[in-house]
């Protein structure tokens, strides 16, 4: 599994923290301010009347976008201070003097309130997502590494920081010695998506460990136990089989089914020597995945089949890898396929540390979970 939980949870801290930066952008607002009072007094002749003393209120306000309570409150009193001596340098009139002085001061005790009530809220808003994090994290398996298959897995929260979701993969030998192969995403982003994807994987895990099922079935047992259970669930998975060959070095046969997923990738060597990527096909061209869980219990399961001979690398995946904002599906889908084209030839963990950087470009709105498995 990526490190990428605990990478994305100290970038939380830092954004968290106050930083000394915004004391020195208040106090340069005050010297800005103090500045342009005492030029456009000169220029306009009567300082009196271009004295700007209340304007001052805006370098507390400045620097409580960033900085800390305390930040706040010494730059409002250096703010205090000069305004009042710009007053008495521009021979302002007392009451307004007075006027001036209390709105910088009464500017800085509001904002300096704000601030810290902002940064307590901040504070918890960072520990549920870390909560949510650390719950997704506990819930990703430790992958088996079946004789004659050689598993990887990555887990990557979205960089924007303020989606946690329920992306999740699994892998399992059951019963009968086939590998079983689980990615899946529960709807929705935030703790309560992650607590609902704990429910759907330990459900689909216990079904899925006796063995001698089609996916398709164990995806029709799971929805049937969360709707009698009473649980909302609304998510896509695939869940796949992987048969043992039937003669040594032989090929293997997968078995997959989806419900409302993105379907699997496969990788293999052609002919002429060169890697070939491409979305495994539905059997008999049926298109398009079966409905999502939980969007018509009961609705037919359908299983495809294909076979993966020795040396071929089979990717499950989350949308979060191949969607974009600013492309479709579809060219997202094609980026993946020419990556794994061109990296394919390196080593299972090495291919997913290179692809997932290259397709991701250190943005991504959405979680992505992969799982990749590659026949020996």
């Amino acid at each position: 599994m990526g490190g990428g939980i605990g990478a994305g949870a100290d970038d939380e801290h830092v954004l968290l923290r106050p930083t000394r930066r915004w004391l020195w952008i208040g106090v340069a607002a005050c010297a800005g301010l103090a500045v342009t009072d005492l030029v456009s007094g000169e220029l306009s002749g009567d300082p009196g009347a271009a004295n700007i003393g209340g304007a001052f209120a805006l370098a507390p306000t400045l620097t409580a976008i960033g900085g800390a309570r305390w930040h706040v409150v010494v730059v409002g009193l250096l703010a205090t201070l000069v305004a009042l001596w710009t007053c008495l340098v521009d021979g302002t009139p007392p009451l307004t003097t007075l006027v001036s002085c209390a709105v910088v001061a009464l500017s800085t005790a509001v904002v300096a309130v704000v601030a810290g009530v902002r940064r307590s809220h901040l504070a918890q808003l960072q520990d549920r997502r870390q909560a949510a994090r650390t719950l997704q994290s506990a819930m990703l398996t430790h992958l088996p590494q079946p004789r004659g298959l050689q598993l990887a897995s990555r887990y990557t929260p979205a960089s924007s920081g303020d989606q946690v979701g329920g992306d999740w993969y699994d892998a399992l030998v059951d019963a009968s010695g086939a590998t079983t192969l689980v990615i899946g995403d529960v709807m929705g982003h935030d703790i309560r998506a992650a607590a609902t994807m704990g429910q759907v994987r330990a459900v689909l895990r216990a079904y899925a460990v006796e063995g001698g099922q089609e996916p398709s079935a164990l995806i029709a047992r799971t929805e049937t136990a969360l709707d009698a259970l009473g649980l909302d669930v609304m998510a896509t998975l695939v869940v796949a089989r992987v048969d043992p060959p039937e003669t040594p070095g032989g090929p293997r046969c997968l078995v997959w089914s989806s419900a409302g997923h993105p379907p699997p990738v496969l990788l293999r060597t052609g002919p002429d020597g060169r890697a070939h990527a491409s979305v495994v096909p539905t059997s008999g061209g049926e298109p398009g995945p079966d409905v999502m869980v939980g969007v018509v219990p009961g609705s037919p399961r359908r299983d495809h089949r294909c076979s993966l001979p020795p040396g071929a690398t089979l990717l499950l995946h989350t949308d979060g890898l191949v969607e974009r904002r600013d492309a479709d599906l579809e060219q997202g889908t094609a980026a993946l396929l020419a990556e794994l084209e061109r990296e394919g030839h390196r080593d299972l963990d090495d291919l997913l540390d290179t692809a997932l950087p290259d397709l991701l470009h250190g943005h991504h709105d959405d979680d992505v979970a992969v799982l990749a498995v590659r026949t020996s």
